[in-house]
C-alpha cells in the first residue's frame, strides 16, 4: 500500500465556468471538497495511465544503484 504523502504543492488551472461548476457538483455528490475531488481524479488518471504505459517489473527483480 502506498504511503500517503502531504499535499504541499499546488497547481493553478484556468477553467471555464461550466467545468468549474460541474467539478463542484461532482465533488459535492461524493461529499468531498473540490480540491480533494480534483486530486483524486488526477491521481486515478496519472497512476492508472502510468501503470498501463510502464512495463511491470517484479519487486525481486528491481535493481538498485550500488
Amino acid at each position: 500500500m502506498q504511503q500517503k504523502e502531504k499535499c504541499l504543492e499546488s497547481i493553478h488551472v484556468h477553467t471555464g465556468e461550466s467545468l468549474k461548476r460541474d467539478l463542484q457538483d461532482l465533488a459535492m455528490l461524493e461529499g468531498r471538497a473540490v480540491g480533494e475531488y480534483i486530486r483524486a481524479v488526477l491521481e486515478a488518471h496519472v497512476y492508472g495511465a502510468k501503470a498501463k504505459l510502464l512495463p511491470f517489473v517484479p519487486q525481486d527483480q528491481v535493481q538498485t544503484a550500488p
